[in-house]
């Protein structure tokens, strides 16, 4: 009867909703056969996901509905009761990855690619991020710490500073992880004493905030920045710089520059000031130019 109130559990086997809609076909059991001849993935209804109150599912407006796998266990009701053909999920269920046989029966993964077979998270369908295991991406952004230069005490001495290395100290169950199918991470991580947030991306750029609020930022291709408004910089520490390539710098207004200390500018090249107007020195201390040969209105 439609009145009635009709619980099922079952299998996504396929994700690809011609309607966008985010739907899934799911094999139910107990409703569904598990011989694909019989009763193949296409011939299995669609299944609407229901979304958190968060989410106003209309017009775009909200998250999209996206998120289940072929091979992802689910469970919901029957919109039309023991008819059976209108399916409404209200969620997945995880727990321990079995390794399944090679065969074409239903109840899985029709592409074969989930449950995954390698990797860090064959065993469980509980991140290794969230459950206290650093995992593939922190031991990557380990393995490649990045180096830069820096004065020490005077213009022609150098000492290195590194990229400080991940802040990764997660427990379960206090870590909440969002990882997605091609590797992007965010991490929200509310262990006791090692707060993080983490976030990144499958090419391994990457932002993190440590604990004391430490940021670390690191683009690993190209990175192009707009502002179209004011930009307001202010550093109380220390400041450090390092281009390993040209620079360029196009200023289309006036630049006052005010330095309350010593400036020291080394070139190991050719050093060229050009200026339209006029250019004036004035060192009440002294002035000191020293060079072989030295030409004044020289062509």
């Amino acid at each position: 009867m439609l009145n009635e109130f009709h619980w099922w559990q079952g299998v996504v086997e396929d994700r690809n909703d011609p309607k966008q809609l985010g739907r899934v076909r799911v094999r139910c059991l107990g409703y569904h056969t598990e011989n694909k001849v019989d009763l193949p993935t296409q011939d299995l209804p669609w299944a609407h996901p229901v979304q958190p109150i968060t989410s106003a599912a209309m017009n775009g407006i909200g998250t999209t509905p996206f998120g289940l796998v072929e091979g992802t266990w689910v469970f919901g009701f029957f919109r039309d009761g023991e008819n059976a053909q209108l399916p409404v999920i209200l969620g997945s269920i995880g727990g321990e990855s079995v390794p399944l046989n090679d065969d074409d029966s239903g109840f899985r993964d029709p592409t074969g690619k989930y449950p995954l077979k390698e990797g860090p998270n064959v065993f469980s369908d509980t991140n290794t991020l969230a459950s206290g295991d650093s995992g593939l991406p922190i031991i990557n952004r380990q393995e490649n710490l990045d180096e830069m230069a820096q004065h020490f005490g005077s213009m022609f001495t150098f000492a290195s500073i590194s990229e400080p290395a991940p802040r990764y100290e997660a427990e379960y169950p206090f870590n909440h992880v969002r990882f997605t199918e091609s590797g992007h991470v965010q991490e929200f991580d509310d262990t006791p004493g090692a707060e993080r947030i983490h976030t990144q991306h499958r090419s391994g750029s990457f932002e993190e905030f440590g604990p004391d609020g430490e940021r670390v930022l690191k683009v690993v291709n190209r990175n192009y920045t707009a502002i179209l408004g004011d930009d307001d910089v202010h550093v109380k520490g220390n400041a450090n710089i390092q281009v390993d390539g040209d620079t360029s710098l196009i200023l289309n207004g006036k630049v006052r520059l005010t330095v309350t200390d010593d400036l020291s500018v080394m070139v190991n090249g050719n050093f060229d000031l050009n200026t339209l107007g006029k250019i004036d020195i004035t060192g009440p201390a002294g002035t000191s130019i020293r060079g072989f040969p030295i030409r004044l209105n020289s062509d």
